[in-house]
């Protein structure tokens, strides 16, 4: 235990099983569902990287987290270190703060104690860092945890766009009203084309399918090049189901009882979070199915439950901007030990990005002092 000036304190954990998921989740709620309770607990339960967990307390009260990964082997090639360096410029050791996976990263922290907790927890940071260590990286920060830490000197670069679809509670129907009248008619057409394919549709939780899942999202690893196998992704989603169930929702599509179509979701805090999907792509007679499974099905299933945004995630830009989506940036952020071992990578030129998403790139999201 370290008492600060301040009057707050900090302890150190390997795991959150004794924080309690409320406490956190209230702090995490601005980071989204990839710094929750549960997704972190699911995270620890991942070979190939060991955390330590820096808690700040007020008094009794939990007001900040950041999770510090040691990664001994990367099992995930997006998140690799070296491809992000050399882009910066950077040279040494770096290890991995704010989180490990979920293409998404922050420091959970309490408004009236954000600075106090931020200087607190990152002054531990390098404290608990080995000699050698040169700095820590943030992979996939958002543009809140971006902008703190640029604000205490780390060098920001670009990564990538993340994609969320905005629905307001609104069922599919009038959802698509929100839409100009090209998107509004391609988006209904295939709807119904999904509907009247004779798939028996459902909802399970991830628990109740993860055994007839499996495969089909490994097929769909394959269908894409990724050497992810099965054994690994059963692991992986059994991992989640032990510590995400109840918030797991898996849209199904079956032919005569057997599972030819799946899509794994996790509801947080007001927002469907898109995790996986997979397929028995022979079995399947090319009616969007990756569409129905994976916006529009959850679409109404949002407006049943009161969500107001589907968080899509990363790649495939175009098709989800099609369909109504809105992208913000992603972030590498390094934030050196040693100010002098701070990498100095060019500003960054976002034009592309407005000039090929147009309105789904929202110059509030996009503008930045680290940009161009």
């Amino acid at each position: 235990m370290h008492h600060t000036p301040g009057g707050l304190r900090l302890e150190t954990a390997t795991t959150l099983d004794k924080v309690a998921a409320e406490d956190w989740d209230a702090l995490a709620e601005p980071e989204g569902f990839y710094l929750s309770h549960g997704w972190l607990r699911a995270v620890e339960r991942e070979s190939g990287a060991a955390v330590t967990y820096l808690l700040a307390y007020a008094g009794d009260r939990l007001v900040g987290g950041l999770p510090l990964y040691e990664i001994e082997h990367e099992h995930n090639k997006f998140y690799a270190r070296k491809p992000r360096l050399d882009q910066m410029g950077a040279g040494g050791e770096w290890g991995v703060a704010g989180s490990h996976r979920g293409y998404s990263c922050g420091i959970p922290r309490a408004a009236e104690h954000a600075d106090a907790v931020l200087d607190l927890l990152l002054d531990a940071r390098a404290r608990l860092n080995p000699a050698s260590r040169t700095g820590s990286l943030f992979l996939f920060a958002t543009n809140r945890t971006a902008a703190a830490l640029h604000r205490r000197g780390a060098a920001v670069d670009f990564d990538c766009g993340d994609a969320t679809l905005h629905t307001g509670g609104r069922d599919f129907a009038d959802y698509c009203g929100t839409l100009v009248s090209r998107r509004r008619i391609a988006l209904k057409s295939e709807y119904a084309r999904f509907l009247a394919a004779g798939y028996e549709l459902g909802r399970q939780r991830l628990g109740e399918c993860l055994e007839e899942a499996v495969p089909l999202l490994a097929n769909l690893q394959a269908k894409y090049g990724h050497a992810t196998g099965a054994a690994e992704i059963h692991r992986t989603f059994a991992d989640q189901a032990a510590t995400l169930d109840d918030r797991s929702v898996v849209f199904t599509a079956r032919r005569a009882g057997r599972l030819v179509g799946v899509s794994v979701m996790y509801e947080w805090r007001g927002t469907l979070y898109a995790r996986a999907t997979g397929f028995d792509y022979p079995a399947l007679c090319g009616a969007y199915e990756y569409y129905g499974l994976c916006y529009y099905l959850p679409i109404d299933y949002m407006s049943e439950r009161g969500l107001t945004a589907l968080h899509l995630g990363i790649g495939a830009y175009s098709a989800k901007v099609k369909r109504g989506a809105r992208l913000a940036p992603l972030w590498t952020v390094a934030l050196a030990d040693d100010p002098a071992d701070t990498p100095r990578p060019a500003p960054v030129d976002l034009t592309s990005w407005r000039d090929d998403h147009g309105s789904a790139v929202a110059p509030e999201d996009w503008r930045h002092p680290w940009t161009t």
